[in-house]
């Protein structure tokens, strides 16, 4: 198998101020990478695949990420060819200093070394609040002092955190669900957990089956095993379009026992075959 290496980004931040701002789509984003720098970026139109940590998953409009220096990601077509995001990078030093600044050192710690990136999604007035912000830095650019950028950038990012990223109602379920099945739906992003299948879910969640079949259906409209073969076809386009795994393998390797039902359920979700999708998106490189 043929897994592309991936390099560090290259240092986008302003030596001034300490921060970049930039936009990218489906065509100009950045191959598999990792940072020596933290960043936010908000998802502003389409839908994509997000290569994150070895793991895969559907983002949207709305969707904002805390990305770490060790986090490796990328990004890949899902269904849209209108997607973008707006990105804030920041250094090391202004972490640093907004991590004094909130006096939150515990949480963040968490935050920072969690398996997958911390992600909230906004609508409304909250995603219209970070666009504003995002756009007030892009304004001071050129204009301002870098040490001015730099400080109101500093509080731009303190008020991202607190508005978005810390929870002081620890007891209350999420905006989507029980604290519970939101930790159990993300470790079931786990290639080593969905490739096992429902069996592993139901052993790693905190109750009966048939209460977390009617908890899911109640609260996302879908069962386990839909939710599992979501995370399956996810993982394929990553095998299809970043490695050189011929088509039966990376049935086996994403947990299908069955190669035509493979390729009835990938067909179903992208609208091809996996042969075509892998030709249609290119090369592995």
């Amino acid at each position: 198998m043929h897994i592309p290496v991936y390099g560090l980004e290259a240092n986008l931040l302003d030596k001034e101020s300490g921060i970049s701002l930039t936009t990218s789509t489906i065509y100009n984003g950045s191959p598999r990478h990792t940072h020596n720098h933290f960043e936010f970026f908000i998802v502003t139109n389409g839908l994509a695949l997000h290569m994150i940590n070895d793991s895969v998953q559907p983002i949207e409009k709305g969707d904002f990420f805390f990305i770490r220096p060790a986090d490796v990601h990328c990004y890949d077509f899902y269904h849209s060819e209108n997607f973008s995001i707006r990105n804030l990078g920041f250094s090391q030093q202004i972490y640093q200093n907004v991590n004094l600044f909130l006096n939150r050192s515990a949480r963040l710690k968490e935050m920072s070394q969690g398996e997958f990136p911390p992600k909230v999604h906004l609508e409304g007035d909250n995603f219209e609040k970070v666009m504003e912000l995002l756009s007030e830095i892009s304004r001071m650019k050129g204009k301002a002092h870098p040490r001015h950028i730099r400080y109101h950038a500093q509080c731009v990012i303190a008020l991202f955190l607190e508005d978005y990223f810390f929870h002081y109602e620890t007891d209350e379920a999420s905006d989507y669900g029980p604290g519970w099945l939101d930790a159990l739906l993300e470790n079931m992003q786990k290639p080593e957990n969905f490739q096992e299948g429902y069996k592993k879910m139901c052993l790693l969640a905190p109750c009966s089956p048939n209460h977390l079949c009617r908890t899911m259906k109640k609260l996302y409209g879908k069962t386990p095993t839909q939710y599992i073969n979501e995370q399956r076809l996810n993982y394929s386009v990553y095998l299809l379009t970043q490695t050189d795994l011929d088509i039966l393998d990376i049935c086996d390797t994403c947990g299908f026992s069955n190669l035509s039902h493979f390729y009835h359920l990938f067909k179903k979700q992208f609208g091809k075959s996996p042969v075509r999708f892998r030709k249609t998106a290119g090369p592995v490189q």
